[in-house]
């Protein structure tokens, strides 16, 4: 019986949309890009930093993970 070959890595899917400014995260509650209201830049417990703040619609807590600096 022949060997069945490793399954080929999966090639990552490419990003949709278009890229987020600085200061504009994702509200979940109204499912839109907003520009986030009082932006605090903070450090996650890993060490990458990410942006907290709020959504000026509805005043939902928002947050953005920021590429490692």
């Amino acid at each position: 019986m022949p060997k069945k070959s490793a399954k080929p890595a999966a090639k990552k899917a490419a990003k949709k949309g278009s890229p987020m400014a600085e200061g504009e995260g994702y509200c979940v509650k109204c499912k839109a890009k907003r520009m986030m209201a009082n932006v605090k830049q903070v450090k996650m417990a890993n060490g990458r930093p990410a942006l907290k703040g709020t959504c000026p619609e509805c005043g939902t807590g928002m947050f953005k993970i920021l590429p490692p600096s």
